[in-house]
């Protein structure tokens, strides 16, 4: 037990959840897609408010809706492998994670690496961590509570919670389309107001 407490210490020294700087930056980032109008829909806000962000994507979506990702690359945000089919590591061969991380790669082509859920076994997270870089978050938009969501509340939460140099975690898939769609517009703007800069990670 205490060997298995200090190696998951370990490992959340190697992840990456928060940006160091002292500048009001946050970094945004978007997993799942891209997929059908909602990608789309984040882009036109990003947009709008001239802020980058970052996409966490499924390579099979990469290669489904290769225009949306082609629009993500040359509007000058970054992209990220989410793997391709957005497999579980602790329901999955070590083997079989490893080789749907690759898969994903090679048409993703990023050094940024996010596991689906934030789940990953040990064993795959020291093989992959001389690859690419292991993004998680710092904080939750909310845009998967659902039919639970209550849009001020959650407001209220991000407002009282967003630090500089946050790691923010929102989706650009369909499952969750319409509470991103909610939450999105509301805290690009509120981040506007208090000075804040969306920036991509590197």
């Amino acid at each position: 037990m205490r060997l298995r407490l200090l190696i998951n210490k370990l490992l959340h020294l190697l992840e990456v959840m928060h940006v160091n700087t002292e500048e009001k930056k946050v970094y945004l980032t978007f997993d799942d897609g891209p997929e059908g109008d909602i990608t789309d829909f984040v882009l036109d806000e990003l947009k709008k408010h001239s802020a980058k962000a970052t996409f966490f994507c499924k390579g099979e979506n990469v290669e489904k809706n290769n225009k949306q990702f082609q629009r993500i690359l040359d509007e000058g945000h970054a992209v990220g492998n989410h793997t391709y089919s957005h497999i579980n590591s602790f329901d999955t061969k070590t083997e079989v994670y490893i080789n749907d991380v690759i898969k994903a790669d090679k048409v993703i082509h990023s050094h940024l690496f996010r596991p689906p859920w934030g789940s990953i076994t040990i064993w795959a997270f020291l093989k992959l961590y001389f690859r690419f870089k292991i993004v998680y978050w710092s904080l939750m938009s909310g845009d998967t509570e659902g039919g639970l969501l209550d849009i001020n509340r959650c407001m209220d939460r991000l407002k009282a919670s967003t630090r500089k140099g946050d790691i923010v975690l929102f989706h650009s898939c369909k499952i969750h389309e319409n509470e991103t769609k909610q939450i999105l517009p509301r805290y690009l703007e509120w981040l506007k107001n208090e000075g804040y800069q969306c920036e991509k990670l590197n």
